[in-house]
């Protein structure tokens, strides 16, 4: 059971990667930190980009090397070549859902170093095999220290990433774009400056759907909750229920799934069915999606007239989950993203989505799209911070993770207004706001539904 529950979590984890790229969102800043100006040329971003800005270092956040275990490695200059490492599933089930964002990110390098976007520096990647167990990450992340790597970057899963983070941050070497949207990444920045997050944190997006629920059905309407009872769920759930009171929404019933149960909701289902609410909020994981899915679609043919807005998670809001296996079961389901879907035809025309697929067909990749974009986007992210550490003046893990924190950058394949934006302790979130989609099974796409959420920015 442990095993199984480890695929199921490799599964959703890779649901909210594919989300990722599959709709739009706006920052409400001006896309600028303080003391900043734009910084946009040829050799700094790709088609469609603004590139990072550069912050002055009278206003920038400056990290401490005090704790340190070699606080000289940490400002040493690199030159000629930068490794970035990552610890991803590379074998066994969960490789199938997760290779992509491995092409991705190694297809992004290789753009970047034939358009010389690093000028004078050769990136490389060296991504090794963890399995998505936590158990062995740390071993990776050893192996590749012990490799000489400069950075990290794209780690994939929340206790991932949390195994190796008191190393790393000891060791003062950069672990950008952790792959997983819990909240952590940004709670503590003084004990933790080392780790960034690549994600819409878990807790906002529940704040977000809250938001979204009651432009749906209004003050004083009825919700039911369906959540997997672990750590992550728990997230969702604790943002959620506060946010909906406040909002004048009222959560009729609350029900939970043992993440490790493979069964159909069907008495979970049956309870929210009784209440007969206005909406549901559900937050299960992996396989529970559409299992989720199809007891809801039973239950709502057993009573006449009942049709609640069903919102479900990142996590679940692959075609996978929605369609593939959930059939139409998933039609009119609501959930969020925020970048450009370069599976949709009508993104074709984006100058990053074009540029992006370009290079996807001539190096005869066949791995999903969407996932792919992800790991194309968080190289991109990552080469960025690299250009505006190298522009300090000084390219050296204590530039990059202080670029990392002051800087603001529009990825290629988002649509006008997405932006990464990180400003020290004072915004510890690369991405703060989602747009609400929905999915249609007729013709196999997610809709954006209203304006892009921009009000939880800091």
């Amino acid at each position: 059971m442990i095993l199984r529950g480890k695929h199921l979590a490799a599964l959703a984890t890779a649901a909210t990667l594919v989300v990722a790229s599959c709709s739009s969102a706006s920052k409400s800043d001006t896309g600028t930190t303080p003391g900043s100006s734009p910084a946009t040329s040829a050799s700094t971003s790709t088609p469609g980009t603004t590139g990072p800005t550069d912050t002055t270092a009278a206003s920038a956040w400056k990290v401490s090397l005090d704790n340190c275990s070699d606080p000289e490695a940490a400002k040493a200059a690199i030159t000629g070549e930068l490794t970035i490492g990552s610890a991803m599933p590379l074998s066994g089930s969960p490789a199938v859902a997760f290779a992509p964002v491995k092409d991705g990110f190694e297809l992004y390098l290789k753009y970047a170093n034939e358009n010389k976007v690093l000028p004078g520096v050769n990136l490389k990647a060296d991504i090794r095999d963890d399995q998505y167990d936590a158990t062995q990450t740390p071993g990776v992340v050893s192996s590749l220290i012990d490799a000489k790597v400069n950075i990290f970057s794209g780690i994939i899963g929340t206790p991932n990433n949390l195994a190796v983070r008191d190393t790393l941050n000891e060791e003062c070497i950069p672990q950008l774009a952790a792959l997983t949207g819990n909240p952590a990444w940004g709670d503590d920045v003084a004990k933790y400056p080392w780790l960034t997050g690549a994600l819409v944190p878990y807790n906002l997006e529940a704040q977000m759907y809250a938001t979204k629920l009651k432009e749906l059905i209004g003050e004083g309407g009825t919700v039911g909750l369906f959540y997997i009872n672990t750590e992550f769920g728990k997230i969702y759930a604790d943002a959620f229920k506060p946010a909906a009171e406040k909002l004048g929404l009222k959560v009729v019933d609350e029900q939970t799934i043992e993440g490790t149960d493979e069964n159909p909701p069907t008495n979970q289902v049956g309870s929210i069915a009784a209440k007969q609410p206005m909406a549901i909020m559900a937050i299960p994981l992996g396989l529970q999606c559409p299992a989720f899915l199809k007891e809801l679609q039973n239950a709502k043919a057993a009573n006449t007239g009942w049709a609640p807005k069903v919102f479900v998670t990142n996590t679940c809001a692959s075609k996978l989950f929605v369609d593939t296996l959930a059939g139409d079961a998933g039609d009119g389901v609501y959930t969020s993203g925020n970048l450009l879907d370069g599976a949709d035809p009508k993104n074709a025309s984006n100058p990053g989505i074009s540029n992006f697929l370009a290079a996807y067909k001539a190096a005869g990749l066949a791995g999903d799209v969407g996932t792919t974009e992800t790991g194309w986007t968080v190289a991109e992210v990552t080469v960025a911070i690299l250009k505006h550490a190298q522009d300090s003046g000084t390219l050296s893990r204590q530039s990059i993770i202080e670029a990392a924190r002051n800087m603001t950058y529009t990825p290629t394949m988002a649509r006008p207004g997405v932006e990464y934006k990180m400003d020290g302790e004072k915004d510890p979130y690369s991405f703060q706001s989602l747009t609400i989609l929905q999915w249609n099974h007729a013709s196999a796409t997610f809709t954006e539904i209203g304006d892009t959420i921009t009000s939880f920015e800091n």
